[in-house]
């Protein structure tokens, strides 16, 4: 059987632009922080097994200038092409996630209670920022990842036990607020992690698909969060937070409606979804 390839770049019909998507491949890793941990926040316990199919996941958080390409406009206040998109509520990166699978020809994953894809008025994309998002399992179009999925990936895939994504120093892979100026970087000038991923310690939070809920001990596999809650997931550590905020195992929620100036995310795919 002849292996899979590491990663597919995604082009952009009737545009220039194109960005890559890495394979994340499927494994067993240690979930949260252990309890001796002296710097883990009781959110991030108990540690437990999560088993996890493949995925591909962005190799950075999506840019400026793929926001504007989708969607037009520019919500970030530390504005430059190449830099994170920022200023976006979780509704707004599951819209970006739709029109993205609509531009390359992918089933939108995001619908209404209606059944309606979200976000799209018939001939434009729009920002509604509520509503009741549900996930249509089927589909193979452009999603947030996991939160499970995600601290896999920060963990390279393994049980890596790296103190940040790819390193024990902050600065050599993530933007924080030692080496930042106070306002976020390009992408992918740091160093990425054994998988080549970039930016997932530091620059900006990036949104996950769950709704934010207490772990529990017990072993589980692909988990997808709670059923219903009031806050969704990010992770990562934005620009302006230290060493404490930037692990793999850090995690906070807010309301899917917040826009902040730290505000990211990043795209997934399942890994039937080969480009």
């Amino acid at each position: 059987m002849p292996d899979q390839p590491h990663y597919f770049d995604q082009h952009l019909p009737d545009s220039p632009l194109q960005f890559r998507m890495v394979r994340v491949p499927a494994g067993t890793f240690r979930m949260g922080s252990p309890d001796n941990d002296p710097v883990a926040y009781d959110d991030e316990k108990p540690q437990h097994t999560v088993r996890l199919n493949g995925f591909w996941l962005a190799e950075t958080p999506v840019t400026q200038a793929l926001w504007e390409t989708v969607m037009g406009g520019n919500p970030s206040l530390f504005q430059s092409p190449q830099r994170p998109v920022e200023f976006v509520s979780w509704f707004d990166a599951v819209v970006f996630c739709n029109a993205m699978s609509q531009r390359t020809e992918r089933r939108p994953v995001y619908l209404t209670r209606a059944g309606e894809t979200y976000g799209w008025a018939g001939k434009t994309w729009t920002l509604p920022n509520d509503g009741d998002v549900h996930r249509d399992l089927n589909a193979d179009g452009y999603c947030l990842p996991t939160e499970a999925e995600w601290e896999h990936a920060a963990r390279e895939g393994s049980d890596a036990d790296f103190r940040y994504c790819g390193s024990d120093l902050l600065n050599q892979v993530g933007w924080n607020h030692d080496n930042m100026g106070l306002e976020t970087r390009d992408v992918a000038l740091l160093l990425p992690n054994a998988l080549g991923l970039y930016d997932m310690s530091g620059n900006v939070y990036e949104w996950c698909e769950d709704w934010w809920g207490d772990y529990t001990a017990e072993a589980q596999e692909n988990p997808r969060g709670p059923g219903k809650g009031i806050n969704r997931v990010f992770r990562a550590g934005p620009w302006s937070d230290g060493l404490r905020d930037c692990r793999p195992a850090y995690r906070a929620g807010g309301g899917p409606d917040a826009r902040l100036l730290s505000f990211g995310f990043r795209l997934a795919l399942s890994l039937q979804s080969d480009g």
